[in-house]
């Protein structure tokens, strides 16, 4: 009997210690900051690995891996970088590293607590290989959550950033000067984010081009990786800037007004059904004390 007792209290104490990781987890990732690594510094920032202690074991993963997890690292490398480097600037190899070590560490551990609640060592192998996994599958889903926010947020917030780019070259401003109106003039959003770094490139020493062709590279959003492309060749072959910019802002808002229209003609559809149940619901309520006064119901 005590142990029979003692089998769903172990099972609270399991799934609670595994409620509250998780928890952990999503409070911490939104403390850590984001950071840039850039070249010619004072070296990488300490990023996620090393804020959970985890360098030793992450640094032993990638030296006993060797080029084995090359082409994994560079594809997890690119979408942190249209993530825009979360988890403070935190590589793609380093990244594939800590989710091993993450997988390592969760499953003997979650392994035990689910051996113990059940007193099943079969059952708790197989919960602790599949619980185990979670830390990495949480990691790898907040990098392709955070890489879709940005991009939605860079497509919105991209045809602001281009009137206010045509407005400054039709007043005769350079290119870097437009870059860091805007900066100015929107901080906080994901897209002066990018211009600040542009303009650090730029600061550098890294011609326009070059800084514009490394802003392309980051991002991942289709209308801005088009204009930004546009504006490239442009620069190369010395085309009118800003009749270029003013063509592409035209095109962008034509865009967007299709979309709005056809995400309104969706809406409609999708609201003719609640909108005919709420009549229902009404008739139903003025008529309903006539019905029952008429069938004498009650």
């Amino acid at each position: 009997m005590p142990a029979l007792l003692l089998a769903p209290i172990l099972a609270v104490v399991g799934g609670s210690a595994v409620a509250l990781f998780v928890w952990w987890i999503e409070d911490f990732f939104a403390w850590v900051p984001a950071a840039r690594r850039t070249a010619g510094g004072e070296g990488p920032p300490p990023n996620i690995v090393d804020s959970l202690g985890l360098r030793t074991p992450v640094e032993f993963v990638m030296a006993s891996t060797g080029t084995a997890l090359d082409d994994l690292a560079a594809k997890v490398d690119q979408k942190l970088v249209y993530a825009g480097r979360p988890f403070g600037g935190v590589t793609g190899r380093e990244y594939v590293a800590l989710l091993l070590v993450t997988s390592a560490i969760g499953a003997p551990i979650l392994g035990v607590l689910f051996g113990l609640a059940s007193g099943n060592l079969l059952f708790g192998v197989i919960g602790g290989l599949f619980f185990g996994l979670m830390p990495a599958i949480y990691f790898w889903v907040y990098a392709d959550d955070r890489m879709q926010n940005r991009k939605e947020r860079l497509s919105q917030e991209f045809p602001y950033f281009l009137d206010l780019v045509v407005m400054t070259q039709q007043a005769q401003a350079t290119l870097p000067e437009s870059l860091r109106l805007y900066a100015e003039a929107a901080p906080g959003t994901v897209m002066a984010e990018e211009i600040d770094q542009t303009l650090k490139d730029i600061a550098l020493g890294t011609g326009v081009i070059e800084a514009l062709q490394r802003l392309e590279r980051r991002v991942v959003a289709e209308e801005v990786v088009r204009v930004i492309r546009a504006v490239i060749q442009g620069e190369i072959e010395g085309s009118n800037r800003l009749e270029l910019l003013r063509e592409h802002a035209r095109d962008l808002r034509f865009r967007r007004w299709e979309r709005a229209e056809r995400a309104s003609e969706v809406l409609k559809a999708k609201i003719v059904m609640p909108a005919m149940m709420i009549v229902v619901a009404i008739l139903l309520l003025v008529l309903a004390p006539a019905l029952v006064e008429m069938t004498g119901m009650f």
